[in-house]
């Protein structure tokens, strides 16, 4: 089998919201593609994050990982969006990550490895990676 790209559908109760939302963190001003109504497409990362309305997207969250090249950065900055956030949390000489959930309880998780040191690897050559 030779996969050609990926898409990671999210639920979302409400496409215009999701956009604004989804379009502040991924410092979009519009997604990438909306191949029909209710659907919105960002490509990010070599992936892409399908949003689609559905009326019980809450009950149903979830959870995408993107590795960054530094976690501390993107903390600062999506919180000053004024976005809710969980503080960054340390797996000592592995991951410095944090939570944030979108308006439907989907959760986006940013992370960044670190070396031996402790501090940021630089380049996250492991962003595929499962946490």
């Amino acid at each position: 089998m030779d996969i050609t790209s990926v898409t990671v559908g999210l639920p979302v109760t409400d496409i215009e919201a999701s956009c604004l939302w989804y379009g502040a963190v991924f410092e979009r001003s519009e997604p990438d593609l909306e191949p029909e109504d209710g659907v919105a497409e960002y490509e990010v990362g070599g992936i892409w994050i399908q949003l689609y309305e559905d009326d019980s997207a809450e009950e149903n969250p979830v959870s995408v990982r993107f590795g960054v090249d530094d976690v501390g950065a993107q903390h600062a900055r999506i919180g000053a969006l004024g976005i809710d956030i969980g503080p960054v949390e340390c797996v000592d000489g592995a991951v410095n990550w944090f939570d944030v959930r979108d308006p439907d309880g989907n959760v986006l998780s940013l992370f960044s490895l670190v070396d031996e040191t402790g501090r940021g690897s630089g380049r996250d050559n492991g962003a595929d990676r499962a946490l």
